[in-house]
C-alpha cells in the first residue's frame, strides 16, 4: 500500500566501503602469510639446528643491545627530550592548524619540550627494539661475550696507541711488534663498531639535537622580536668544534702513520678546542649581547686559517726534506709497516732457502740409472691438467640430462693424486612449466653418483666407489642444491618414492613439518597433503648451510667462492670447508689496509645427512675464542683425514702476495722497490707430489712460482711451496734464486717459448695438428730443475683428450735451452739428460745478450714500428677479403730477434703500405700475429699481409 514512508527509495549500497574492506583484508592476508612464513622458517631453524642456530642469534642480540644503547639511549632524565616525538608533535600541530597560521606559531621551543619520565624510559627501550637491527654486528657480539668472560683482547694496550704518532720509532720493526701487534685483536673486532656507535650518537645528540634547538629558538625569538644571534653562533661553534675534535680523535685510529701525522692530529685538535673556547666565550657574552662583532668573526676565521696554513706548511716542508732524506724521514715508519704486515701475513713463519741453480750433466753411461734413481719423483709427475681431466671425465656423464659438473679438484688418496669431479643436480630443459614445482622439490632431490675420479699421472678413469662408498649427494654445491629445497610426504613407502631412481631418503637431514605449519611453509601442501606431515630438507648448498649456522667465517674470498673439497672416511663422504676468519685493519697503525686473515680450522659437512663437524687447526686469538665458545662442536682431527686434508689455496695465494712485498725487510731496499716479487700472469697454484731441496721424500705440496716485479727478463726469483700433511699443514718455504746467480731459473713464459722454438717439437706439432699445451709445472728431479709440460691432441672442448707427448724443459738457463720429448715423463727426462750431456745434438741456444720479452711486450714493439711511421694500426676481430696474399713470415721471441723483426716490418711498410695507405690491419691466428693492408684492384679487394710468430 502506498504511503509516504514507502515512497522513499533505499540508499544505494556503499560499494567503496566494501572495496576498502576488501583491500584491507587482502593486505592483512598478505602480511599474515609473509610474517607467518618467516615465523615458520624461524621455528624450523630452531627445531632442526638448535644451538647451532641460536648461538649466532644470541651474539647478534648482544651486539644489538650494546651498540644501539651506546648510539641511541639517553640518560639525561632531567632533560627528557626526544627529537622523534618532538617532530611528530610539531607535525600534528601543523596539520591540525590546516596551514592557516604562520609556521612559527605552530613550532614550540625544542628546549622546553620534555617527555614524562615513564614516556622517556619506555621510549629508550622502544628505540632499541625499533632500530636495534641496524646495529647488528655478530663479530662484535661474539667478542663482547668473550670480553665479559675475561678475554680482554689486548684492550689494555690501547693507551699506547695515542702516543704512536708523537714518537719517532727506531729503524727496525721491533717497535711495531712490541706496541702495535698486542692491540690488534681489539682494533679489528671491538674498536671499529664502538667508534661508529659513538660517532652516530654525537651526530644525533650533539649535531642534530643542538641544530634543532637553534632553529626552534630562533623562530620563537624572532616571533617575540628578540633574536639572540650570538647565542646561536656559540652553539654552532660548539657543534663544529666537537665534530672536529672527534675527527682528530679518529686520526689516531689510522692504517698509516708517518712523520706528518702528529702535525695533522695536533692541528685538527687545536682547531676543535679553539672553536670550543670561542663557543664558551660567546656563550658568556651572549648574556648581554645579541650580535657578534665583525672583529670577532675575523678573529675566528683567521685563527682557523692560520692553524691550517701552519700545518700545511709544516707538512710541505717535511715532504720536501723527505724527498732528499727518504731513509731518515720515512725509514722508521716503513720499518713499522713491514713489521705489522709481516705479522698480518704470518711471514715470519716462512722458511727461506737459497736455491743454488746449476746446470749439471750426467754421464751418458749413467743416464738410465739416474732416471731409475729418481723414479720416486718421476712416477708422481702430474701429467693431466684440469682441462684435460675435465674433457676426459665429461663423457662419463653420458646422456644424463639431470646432472652437471660443479667443480674439479685435485685430491690425494694413498699418496696418489686424482682429479675428482663433483656434480650437481639440474632440472632437465625438457621439463614443462606445469611440472616444474613437482620435479624441483620431489624428484631431482640429489645426485645418484656424485663423484668421478681420474688418476692425475696416467690419466686413467678409476671407479670412484673405491674411495667414495657413499656417492649419493643430498647436500652439495650449486644447481638445485643452491636454488631450492626438497622434501617428501612421510606417508610414502620405499615402493612409491618420487625421488630420482626410485630411492627413498633414509638419512637424518631435514625435519618433519606437520599441518598447519607445512601449509604455511608451502601452500601447495594444503591441497596435496592436508593431513600428512612432510619431511623438508633445506639449506642443501653446503656454503649456504655453513653461512646460516656459522656466519663468522668467509665463504667468498677475493670475489670467488671458497673452494671446498670432497673427502671420505671410507664409508661416509664429506665436504671439507676451510674456516677462514677475516677482519679489516683500517684502524691498525701501519697496516696500510691489508686484511687480517687466519685459518681457524675446517668443517666436515656430511654429503648425505648434512650434519657438521668442526675441526680446529688455528692458534690465533679468534681461533681460541671460537673454540672456547663452541667447545662442544669441535671434534678431534680424524686420522683418515691426515692424507686428504689440503691447505686452502686462497690463503696460500694471499700469503704469497704479502710475501711478494714484505719479504724485503731492509728499509732502504723497500723504499727503492726494486726487489719486489709478483706471480706470473695467468699462473695458478699447482698442487703436486714433489720433492724440493731439503725434503727427504715426495710430499703433497702447493707450488707457486714468483718473478721479480718489473724485470725485463721474465726469470724466476724463486718459488713458494706449502705443505699439506697434517703435521706440517700450512708450513711455507720459499726457494730464492740469488739475484747475482750466473745460472738463471727461467719462468713460465720463457719455458713455453723454449718449447715452441725446439726443432723436434716444431716438427711434432705439425704432426699433432693444433695440439694444446698443458700446465708447465716446475719439479726438482735429483739436481735438476725441470718443467714437465704435457701436450694434448684435443682441447677441453674436444670429446676425447689424448696425450700426444710430454716435454721436459730444463729450467736452469745459462744461454741454452734443453728440451726433451717422450711418451712418458721418464722418457722425456731421459731425452733431456741426453741433450744436457751432449749425447743428443739438438739444443736451442740464445746469445750472451739474451733478454726475455713477454708476448705483450713484443706486440707493443711491433705496433711501435708502425706508429713511428705514422701508420694507424686497426685491430678487427676477423678479416673477410676475397683475395689474400702472404708476403712473408718471421718469428719474434727474444731481444735478439728484435732487429730482424723491425727490418722485416720496415720492408713491408716500404713495399706495400706507404705507397698506398696510412693504415694497416692486425689480427691474431693461434700463435701468429698477422698485419696487412688492403688494395682494390679491378674492383676486387685483396689483402697483402705478413705473419709474425709471437707464441701463445
Amino acid at each position: 500500500m502506498y504511503s509516504a514512508s514507502t515512497d522513499k527509495q533505499a540508499p544505494p549500497p556503499d560499494a567503496g566501503k566494501f572495496i576498502r574492506l576488501g583491500i584491507v583484508a587482502i593486505i592483512g592476508i598478505v602480511i599474515f602469510a609473509m610474517v607467518g612464513n618467516q615465523a615458520v622458517i624461524l621455528s624450523m631453524n630452531f627445531t632442526e639446528f638448535g644451538d647451532q642456530f641460536t648461538k649466532p642469534l644470541y651474539y647478534t642480540l648482544v651486539s644489538t643491545i650494546i651498540l644501539s644503547a651506546i648510539a641511541l639511549v639517553r640518560v639525561n632524565i632531567s632533560g627528557r627530550s626526544s627529537i622523534f616525538w618532538y617532530i611528530i608533535r610539531t607535525a600534528i600541530g601543523f596539520i591540525g592548524s590546516g596551514g592557516q597560521q604562520p609556521i612559527s606559531n605552530n613550532i614550540s621551543s625544542f628546549r622546553n619540550y620534555k617527555l614524562s619520565p615513564p614516556q622517556f624510559l619506555i621510549w629508550q627501550i622502544t628505540k632499541i627494539l625499533l632500530f636495534g637491527a641496524f646495529f647488528a654486528n655478530i663479530m662484535f657480539g661474539f667478542a663482547a661475550v668473550s670480553f665479559i668472560d675475561g678475554n680482554y683482547l689486548g684492550i689494555e694496550n690501547l693507551p699506547k696507541l695515542f702516543s704512536l704518532p708523537f714518537v719517532t720509532p727506531e729503524n727496525n720493526p721491533n717497535f711495531a711488534a712490541e706496541n702495535v701487534v698486542p692491540m690488534i685483536p681489539a682494533l679489528v673486532i671491538l674498536i671499529p663498531p664502538l667508534l661508529a656507535a659513538i660517532g652516530l650518537r654525537l651526530v644525533l645528540y650533539v649535531g642534530i639535537h643542538r641544530i634543532i634547538d637553534v632553529i626552534t629558538s630562533f623562530l620563537q625569538d624572532s616571533n617575540d622580536g628578540k633574536p639572540r644571534y650570538l647565542n646561536y653562533v656559540s652553539t654552532i661553534e660548539g657543534i663544529i668544534g666537537i665534530g672536529i675534535i672527534w675527527a682528530g680523535f679518529n686520526l689516531f685510529f689510522t692504517d698509516q702513520i708517518d712523520y706528518n701525522t702528529r702535525y695533522v692530529i695536533g692541528g685538527t685538535l687545536f682547531i676543535g678546542f679553539a672553536l670550543i673556547a670561542f663557543s664558551v666565550v660567546d656563550r658568556i657574552r651572549a648574556r648581554v649581547l645579541t650580535h657578534m662583532f665583525k672583529r670577532d668573526v675575523y678573529i675566528r676565521i683567521l685563527t682557523i686559517i692560520a692553524i691550517a696554513i701552519i700545518v700545511a706548511g709544516v707538512v710541505s716542508v717535511n715532504n720536501s726534506i723527505a724527498d732528499a732524506k727518504k731513509i731518515e724521514f720515512l725509514g722508521p715508519y716503513t720499518a713499522q709497516q713491514i713489521g705489522v704486515n709481516r705479522y698480518l701475513g704470518e711471514l715470519n713463519n716462512i722458511q727461506e732457502n737459497i736455491h743454488d741453480v746449476k746446470l749439471t750433466s750426467v754421464s751418458a753411461n749413467n743416464i738410465k740409472n739416474y732416471v731409475n734413481q729418481h723414479s720416486d719423483v718421476l712416477d708422481v709427475i702430474r701429467v693431466w691438467d684440469w682441462e684435460a681431466a675435465f674433457a676426459k671425465l665429461k663423457p662419463e656423464i653420458g646422456l644424463i640430462p639431470y646432472v652437471d659438473f660443479e667443480d674439479n679438484d685435485i685430491l690425494r688418496f694413498n699418496n696418489t693424486l686424482y682429479w675428482t669431479a663433483s656434480m650437481k643436480p639440474i632440472l632437465p630443459t625438457s621439463v614443462s612449466l606445469e611440472n616444474r614445482w613437482y620435479n624441483e622439490h620431489l624428484v631431482y632431490t640429489h645426485v645418484p653418483n656424485g663423484f668421478l675420479t681420474l688418476e692425475a699421472t696416467d690419466g686413467q678413469i678409476v671407479d670412484s666407489g673405491e674411495f667414495f662408498k657413499q656417492r649419493e649427494i643430498y647436500y652439495g654445491e650449486g644447481g638445485l642444491f643452491e636454488q631450492t629445497w626438497s622434501g617428501y610426504p612421510n606417508s610414502r613407502d620405499s615402493q612409491n618414492s618420487a625421488e630420482l631412481g626410485g630411492v627413498s631418503y633414509s638419512g637424518l637431514g631435514g625435519l618433519d613439518v606437520s599441518p598447519p605449519l607445512s601449509w604455511i611453509f608451502e601452500p601447495n601442501f594444503l591441497l596435496s597433503f592436508p593431513a600428512e606431515s612432510v619431511h623438508i630438507m633445506r639449506y642443501k648448498d653446503v656454503h649456504d648451510r655453513m653461512e646460516i649456522l656459522y656466519p663468522y667465517f668467509l665463504y667468498d674470498l677475493f670475489g670467488k667462492e671458497l673452494d671446498s673439497l670432497p673427502v671420505t672416511d671410507g664409508t661416509n663422504s664429506y665436504w671439507l670447508i676451510p674456516l677462514i676468519i677475516g677482519f679489516d685493519t683500517n684502524d691498525v697503525p701501519w697496516s696500510v689496509g691489508n686484511p687480517y686473515l687466519r685459518l681457524v680450522g675446517y668443517a666436515l659437512v656430511d654429503t648425505y645427512n648434512g650434519d657438521i663437524q668442526l675441526l680446529k687447526t688455528g692458534d690465533d686469538f679468534f681461533s681460541d675464542m671460537f673454540a672456547s665458545q663452541y667447545s662442544d662442536q669441535f671434534k678431534p682431527m680424524p686420522t683418515w683425514l691426515e692424507e686428504q686434508i689440503r691447505y686452502p689455496v686462497e690463503l696460500f695465494n694471499w700469503k704469497t702476495e704479502m710475501y711478494n712485498i714484505y719479504h724485503v725487510t731492509n728499509v732502504e731496499t723497500f723504499i727503492q722497490a726494486n726487489e719486489f716479487y709478483e706471480i706470473p700472469r695467468g699462473l695458478d697454484t699447482y698442487y703436486v707430489e714433489a720433492k724440493p731441496p731439503g725434503f727427504a721424500q715426495t710430499e703433497f705440496l702447493g707450488l707457486l712460482s714468483l718473478e721479480l716485479r718489473g724485470s725485463q727478463g721474465r726469470n724466476l726469483a724463486g718459488y713458494m711451496v706449502v705443505e699439506n700433511d697434517l703435521t706440517n699443514l700450512g708450513n711455507l718455504q720459499f726457494y730464492e734464486v740469488p739475484l747475482n746467480s750466473t745460472t738463471k731459473l727461467i719462468g713460465p713464459t720463457a719455458v713455453r717459448e723454449a718449447l715452441d722454438r725446439d726443432p723436434e717439437f716444431a716438427q711434432l706439432k705439425t704432426l699433432l695438428r693444433n695440439p694444446r699445451i698443458g700446465d708447465n709445472i716446475l719439479y726438482r728431479v735429483g739436481d735438476h730443475d725441470i718443467y714437465f709440460i704435457p701436450v694434448y691432441t684435443a682441447g677441453a672442448g674436444g670429446v676425447v683428450a689424448q696425450l700426444g707427448t710430454i716435454a721436459a724443459v730444463g729450467a736452469a738457463f745459462n744461454g741454452e735451452y734443453f728440451v726433451g720429448l717422450g711418451e712418458t715423463q721418464e722418457k722425456a727426462f731421459e731425452a733431456y739428460l741426453k741433450k744436457v750431456s751432449g749425447v743428443a745434438p739438438t739444443v736451442t741456444t740464445a746469445d750472451d745478450n739474451y733478454v726475455e720479452l713477454v708476448r705483450s711486450d713484443r706486440i707493443k714493439i711491433i705496433k711501435s714500428v708502425f706508429e713511428e711511421s705514422n701508420i694507424t694500426v686497426s685491430e678487427p676481430t676477423s678479416i673477410q677479403i676475397p683475395l689474400s696474399f702472404n708476403e712473408g713470415e718471421i718469428f719474434f721471441f727474444t731481444e735478439s730477434d728484435r732487429e730482424n723483426t723491425e727490418e722485416f716490418l720496415h720492408e713491408f711498410i716500404d713495399d706495400f703500405v706507404k705507397p698506398r695507405s696510412d693504415r694497416v690491419f692486425m689480427w691474431q691466428e693461434e700463435n701468429n700475429l698477422n698485419i696487412g693492408t688492403i688494395f682494390v684492384k679491378d674492383g676486387i679487394s685483396e689483402i697483402h699481409y705478413v705473419s709474425i710468430e709471437v707464441g701463445n
